[in-house]
């Protein structure tokens, strides 16, 4: 590789430092907004799994849809709600998620038949190549998600639950832990259970049983059940996104971080390769025009 050549290469990898080095800002305001968002909707997210424990502890005396494995036309199906994200260029943050919810689905599939929800593009696209029955699939929320924008998805899920067309319904999401560190994680949304609800909302466990409670409710117990659970599952998928969002920045500003970081070590080290090849040239050049001078002398 001659120095022309050398140099060509030194500035293309500039300009991928330079690209490089503008998504990495670009994703950490991203992500100081996504944190923010996703941290300050926590509290409210422990009060409504608060809320659900207390209406299990005082839900009707038969058997209802929302809080119990009803047996019927669901022929022990499951359907497995995928969240990634619709980008790339942020490291092994969607892998990390789709093989981790892949191990589960393959672990459920020895027992149940399971079914796809794949939201997100790179989730639709990573099941659809390896052939899983997908029911439906979502995409474009956006990076920074408002509640109706998730209504869908829960409308969805709550209506094929409510059909009795699903046993069980499980949400398989990335867990924002720091800028650092996120991992893949997996509750049963449907039905709600009181033991999946203090993990995903980091509730301590309780150390007595709780006595139940005797509580006045108007209209009905039954139209409370219909009116405020599919409200509290939308918010727990809301909650969710929100992980993933904060999470998905986090991934990609450290992931352009550390491409950043590896350009600049190339750029130098082809500095020095130029600098050598430059040297040799200049070396030849000189013999050159001695042994010229000497033939001539």
């Amino acid at each position: 590789m001659d120095a022309k050549e050398i140099k060509r290469a030194i500035e293309s990898v500039r300009n991928i430092w330079k690209l490089t080095g503008a998504l990495e800002t670009l994703a950490a305001l991203k992500m100081k907004k996504a944190q923010k968002i996703a941290l300050l909707s926590r509290p409210f997210s422990e009060k409504i799994a608060q809320i659900l424990k207390e209406i299990d502890y005082c839900r009707l005396e038969e058997k209802n849809i929302f809080f119990d494995k009803l047996t019927g036309n669901q022929k022990n199906k499951v359907l497995a709600m995928v969240l990634a994200s619709d980008k790339g260029f942020c490291g092994s943050f969607n892998q990390n998620v789709l093989k981790f919810s892949e191990k589960m689905i393959k672990e459920m599939k020895k027992e149940k038949e399971v079914d796809i929800l794949p939201v997100g593009k790179k989730s639709i696209f990573y099941f659809r190549e390896r052939k899983y029955k997908l029911v439906q699939n979502f995409s474009g929320i956006g990076d920074f998600v408002e509640i109706e924008d998730v209504k869908m998805i829960s409308d969805f899920l709550v209506n094929v639950f409510l059909q009795n067309k699903y046993q069980e319904i499980h949400l398989f999401y990335t867990n924002f832990i720091s800028t650092f560190l996120q991992k893949p994680k997996s509750i049963k949304l449907l039905p709600l259970d009181a033991n999946y609800l203090r993990e995903f909302c980091r509730l301590e466990q309780e150390a007595s049983p709780k006595k139940e409670k005797d509580f006045l409710i108007e209209p009905s117990r039954s139209q409370l059940f219909e009116e405020i659970v599919p409200q509290l599952v939308e918010y727990l998928i809301y909650q969710a996104v929100l992980e993933g969002n904060a999470s998905e920045h986090s991934a990609r500003m450290m992931a352009m971080r550390n491409a950043s970081e590896n350009a600049q070590e190339k750029v130098g080290e082809l500095n020095l390769v130029y600098n050598k090849a430059r040297q040799e040239q200049i070396t030849n050049e000189v013999c050159e025009v001695s042994s010229a001078k000497e033939v001539l002398g």
